[in-house]
Parts: structure tokens; sequence; C-alpha cells
């Protein structure tokens, strides 16, 4: 049985459809919302959210964002999106160390969150753009 889920992040619509099933990095843990799933709000954090649609497995890399599931239809408003496939190890590896270097100089307040935020998102990047290849080769 499927469900419509409609997900938007900053810079637009990434997919507006039927899904089977939606995996979730919430920030009290990983869920997955199936089509007869109870009314829902959830705040998620950085990691991967798994959709399956008809026609395909669809693998994004998140930063913040919320969920929502009510009336047989889910809403997931993101940030920091990307397709893990699209990701670039070259990247990744390019914003860690950028991150660790303005975490190394003492910076403080804002500017220290984002660049832990940073830290965290490449981090977690860097772990699914590695494990991708495994799978690859």
């Amino acid at each position: 049985m499927n469900y419509h889920i409609d997900i938007v992040s900053l810079t637009g619509s990434i997919y507006s459809g039927e899904v089977a099933s939606v995996t979730l990095p919430s920030t009290e843990g990983e869920m997955t919302v199936l089509a007869r799933h109870m009314p829902i709000v959830a705040p998620l954090t950085v990691g991967e959210v798994v959709i399956d649609t008809p026609d395909k497995i669809l693998n994004l890399s998140i930063g913040k964002g919320v969920f929502s599931f009510s009336h047989g239809r889910g809403r997931l408003l993101i940030e920091d999106v990307a397709f893990a496939d699209e990701i670039s190890e070259e990247k990744v590896l390019v914003a860690k160390r950028m991150a660790e270097e303005l975490i190394a100089k003492g910076i403080k307040g804002e500017e220290k969150v984002r660049a832990m935020y940073s830290l965290r998102k490449s981090l977690f990047d860097l772990t699914l753009v590695r494990r991708r290849k495994k799978k690859i080769f």
C-alpha cells in the first residue's frame, strides 16, 4: 500500500508522488513511515532519507528538517539536501577540512555552531559516499 509524499527543500520541490515507505533520521532515532502510520510530526537531524518509490529507491543526505504525516499524506521539508549518488567525496573532504580548521582556531558563538554542524554533515556525507562505493564495486 502506497501513500503520497511531497519533499521540498529551500531550493524547491525534490519529489512529489507515491511511496511505499520513507525512512528518516529523526532526532529520536531512525524511523520508517508506512501508509497507515499514525499522524506524526518529527524533527529531523543530519542523516540519510531512504524513499521507496514504485520505480526506484531514492537516497538523500539531509541536514535539518521536519517530517509530517496525516490523512495518508507525508510532507518532508529539509535543508542541506543532496542525492546520495551526486555527493563528491573530494568536496566533502574540503568542507570537512575547512570546518576542522575553523574549530581549531577557537571560534566562538554562532560561528562555532555553524562549523560544528558543517563538520557533522561532512562526516556523515563521507560515510555515505564510502558506503555507496563499497556497494558499487
